[in-house]
């Protein structure tokens, strides 16, 4: 079912009078009577309505009259026409409505005070306010419960048929896991086939569910609504920056739930182009690690070989002491720090400002670096822009979206039901080119299965056959000829058919990509980790805009050039100045105007200019003895990266190591000192989102044990080193951020940007461009390993912290088995769970297999998040000469039957 021509803004519809209660209304032809009614502010009951899905017309209570017509109308069916005259109220439609919640409450448990939903019930509200307290003819269903599913249970007896379920997972997710079937005489709500959920388990169906008829597996019968404390806040896994509600009781988070509800259910249909208000599986069910017994609680310092508990005064004098002993006797520039990108802006601010004030130095960086900052400087470079041009809305109304590089669906799926109404309202054409077959692919109009590693030459040849088409935007390229001239001739080169056997992907379906492209009058590139985390990234970003260029999409409504974020705060470290390339406001770390003023505002000398290391440089004179001292803040570095990047040696090379953690991470295990900090749920900030909206993150609990806010152990930290901070609140450091950035705090409707092509077009185009499309050396197939092993995320995890949250390890444990086409597994005679040897340049491990449709042919893949057995040691590292990205997530393998 598709949403109603109205909510499409490229289809017409006629504009209509009617009458509702006695009132002129003006309306769209063809839309629900029922949404006509409620945009006049009137109410009228209606359990299976929701505006973010179609009309199901099934619970019989949202009835009308209209006139000329002798029984009552569902209105959330019945479309709206000229001349209509209705009316909402009255005796009669009270009693009819009556009568229908009686139905519903005939086959219905009468168990409120022992069922999960009592006290947010739609059923029980509506008995209240309709009066019904006697039931002739009751009977009970009797059916048992369901609980396969690993995350929700089936409670088919309180079911009342409404099928939100079955539209919110159908229409709005597009996912179709249920479905209704007929079981002992009743309408039952079933998984796909009566089989065991398998789905995303986002719990949008849990969310809707008006009655008690789906559970929350990990939170059920504990506490009643009224019993906990609701704290609205941003979620903490990926770079989509939902909104989310953390119910707490006491120091125990309880369950999590969303805007999406049945509660909600009333709204302008063409509002959900902005988000429909639901969650994914990590943010609904990953909230355990938040009060995780694994937490620490108590600072660590280490005596002889152990770490042993010690109070936060005592700890923080060795540590400052050890510090300042480095910094006296080695320089400033033997200090350096990391930090996450899950910490709030303020955190970030205060970070940087900590190394660069108090410490004196420019080594520093944050997770960005894995990937979004190849995005962010090719951006900056040729757009003067450092962030998404486009918002949720924006992907929404695209009519043509050219998806390279992210399997969408499993690392920021909220982002993908933007796509995913884009196909099914707006009928966009979607290109998705990937070296798996996603779930985003089986919806896209145009889907593409290319080999791993190409996605460079990919966009080489849609480049090339966007010229020999000529769909080029003339207006644009005519102001910059030279520009123009130069990308024809380094392109030149390029051999369609040479592009097509290298990658897999057809000449012909690579014109088509650069039609659909081109022709379309909005167009959005969304480019994610096959391009930003692999290497020449920045090039390949750079690529992406002369693509944009040369066909019109840059600087026009709706159109641009985007990416994804894995962490929920990247786009905020990089802005906050979390990078040795940049202070805050992305303001280049060498502008001499900008470091006067900031010198000025923090009363200091800052580090000189051109001085600093980025992640893999600190790791690099960690090894080589000019780092001594490392101050490491959520980041977990040698858990991340393969063991040819020699991170154990770093780290033991060093004086001093600080970890500032959560958890017990393997890099804190070979710490001096390990300071607990508060998780997102404990604490105050912001975090900024993949389309630059900043957003609210609450404190929800208590800190757990003696932790703290990663802000309050730095402000700390800073006062001891000597700086006069008077930081009380992140309020204090919100309010320092809002002088140096004004406008910085936008309340989550960030300013439209507009990227500058005058730079950058008319001076230096010209030498880059050819420099981006020389052609690579061939490379010797005879003497390459045949399988590609390619590591990444998947749906129900984000980095290590998710495998920290015993909900998602039920839903999606680590199998440790690799996943491989199932051909291939056919043609080296393997079958599931056959134990085999992979083996890379770096070594070779020993795992189970397990078949995996989704699998490219001559690839294998196995999830970034588990190190059990150690797949990332077979990766090498590839840094990017530009930007100092780390590539380490693919690599050519032999696989053998052991």
């Amino acid at each position: 079912m598709g949403l109603k021509p109205a909510t499409n803004p490229d289809v017409e519809a006629a504009e209509i009078e009617l009458s509702i209660d006695g009132k002129s209304v003006m309306a769209k032809s063809g839309v629900s009577l029922y949404d006509v009614i409620s945009s006049t502010g009137k109410i009228i009951p209606a359990m299976c309505y929701h505006y973010t899905f179609d009309p199901f017309g099934s619970c019989g209570m949202c009835l009308v009259m209209q006139e000329g017509k002798k029984a009552p109308v569902r209105s959330c069916s019945a479309k709206a026409t000229a001349g209509m005259i209705i009316r909402t109220e009255g005796e009669d439609l009270f009693q009819a409505r009556k009568k229908a919640v009686e139905k519903h409450l005939s086959v219905h448990p009468l168990d409120c005070p022992v069922c999960d939903a009592d006290g947010h019930c739609e059923l029980q509200d509506t008995a209240f306010q309709h009066g019904v307290t006697n039931l002739a003819n009751a009977k009970q269903k009797f059916i048992p419960e369901d609980t396969r599913s690993p995350a929700l249970d089936f409670n088919m007896n309180r079911c009342i048929a409404c099928a939100e379920c079955i539209n919110v997972c159908k229409d709005v997710l597009m996912i179709d896991a249920l479905q209704f079937m007929k079981k002992g005489g009743f309408n039952q709500v079933v998984p796909k086939g009566d089989l065991a959920l398998s789905c995303e388990f986002c719990g949008d169906c849990l969310a809707v569910c008006p009655v008690g008829a789906i559970t929350n597996k990990f939170s059920k019968y504990l506490y009643k609504p009224w019993q906990m404390k609701k704290t609205t806040t941003t979620c903490n896994y990926c770079g989509d920056g939902c909104q989310m509600y953390l119910e707490t009781k006491d120091a125990e988070v309880v369950r999590v739930t969303s805007p999406l509800s049945w509660k909600n259910k009333w709204g302008d249909r063409a509002d959900t182009a902005k988000g429909h208000g639901g969650l994914c599986v990590r943010g609904r069910f990953g909230f355990e690690y938040i009060d995780s017994p694994a937490r620490l609680k108590q600072p660590l310092l280490r005596k002889g070989n152990q770490l042993v508990e010690a109070p936060w005064l005592e700890t923080m004098h060795q540590v400052v002491d050890r510090f300042s002993d480095i910094q006296r006797k080695h320089g400033s520039y033997a200090i350096a720090g990391l930090i996450t990108a899950r910490c709030t802006n303020e955190e970030l601010y205060l970070f940087q400002k900590l190394m660069r004030a108090g410490f004196r130095t420019n080594h520093l960086d944050s997770s960005a670096r894995y990937g979004h900052l190849n995005f962010v400087q090719a951006s900056r470079h040729a757009l003067g822009i450092g962030r998404n041009p486009n918002d949720w809305e924006d992907l929404t109304k695209a009519k043509a979206v050219l998806l390279i590089g992210s399997n969408i669906t499993e690392t920021n799926p909220l982002t993908a039901v933007r796509i995913k109404e884009a196909i099914r309202v707006y009928k966009a054409q979607v290109v998705v080119i990937d070296s798996a077959t996603t779930n985003i692919a089986k919806l896209a109009s145009h889907p593409f299965l290319i080999k791993p590693g190409t996605e460079g030459l990919v966009i080489d040849g849609i480049v090339k056959a966007t010229l020999e088409l000529d769909l080029i935007d003339q207006e644009g390229t005519q102001k910059f000829p030279l520009s123009f001239k130069a990308l024809k001739e380094a392109v030149a080169h390029i051999s369609l058919e040479q592009v097509a056997a290298e990658t897999g992907m057809s000449v012909e379906a690579l014109k088509a990509t650069a039609a659909i492209f081109a022709e379309a009058p909005r167009s959005i590139i969304l480019c994610a980790e096959g391009i930003v985390r692999r290497p020449d990234g920045y090039q390949n970003v750079l690529k992406l805009i002369d693509l944009a260029w040369i066909t019109g999409k840059l600087g026009q409504p709706g159109c641009g050039v985007n990416t994804l974020t894995e962490e929920p705060n990247e786009q905020g470290a990089v802005d906050m100045g979390v990078a040795p390339e940049y202070l805050p406001g992305q303001s280049s770390f060498d502008d001499q105007g900008v470091r006067d003023r900031f010198a000025k505002a923090w009363d200091v000398t800052l580090p000189a200019a051109g001085s600093g290391a980025n992640l893999t440089e600190i790791l690099k004179r960690c090894r080589s003895g000019q780092i001594r001292a490392l101050y490491v803040i959520g980041e977990n570095p040698l858990a991340t990266f393969p063991a040819s990047m020699e991170v154990r040696a770093a780290l033991d090379r060093l004086e001093l190591l600080v970890v500032q953690d959560p958890f017990l991470t393997e890099t804190a295990r070979m710490a001096h000192a390990v300071l607990p900090a508060c998780t997102s749920a404990e604490k105050d900030g912001t975090f900024t989102n993949l389309e630059g909206r900043v957003l609210r993150v609450r404190e929800a609990i208590d800190p757990i044990g003696e932790s703290l806010p990663d802000w309050h152990i730095m402000t700390a930290l800073a006062s001891a080193l000597g700086c006069q901070w008077g930081y009380e609140s992140s309020n204090d450091i919100q309010a320092e951020i809002m002088k140096l950035l004004p406008g910085y705090y936008n309340l989550g409707q960030p300013r439209k940007i507009v990227p500058t092509l005058e730079p950058y077009f008319s001076d230096g185009y010209a030498a880059d461009v050819a420099e981006r499309y020389r052609p690579s050396a061939p490379r010797d197939t005879r003497t390459q390993r045949p399988f590609v092993l390619l590591m990444g995320q998947i749906l129900y995890h984000s980095g290590k912290m998710s495998t920290k949250a015993p909900g998602l390890i039920t839903i999606a444990p680590n199998t440790g088995r690799l996943r491989m086409n199932p051909q291939d597994m056919e043609r080296l005679a393997v079958g599931e769970g056959t134990t085999v040897r992979v083996t890379s340049d770096h070594g070779s491990v020993q795992l189970a297999v397990q078949p995996d449709q989704s699998i490219g042919p001559q690839t294998c893949f196995f999830p970034e998040h588990f190190n059990e057995p150690p797949v990332k040691d077979l990766m090498s590292v590839q840094i990017d000469s530009a930007t100092g990205v780390p590539s380490f997530k693919q690599t050519r393998v032999t696989i053998e039957k052991v």
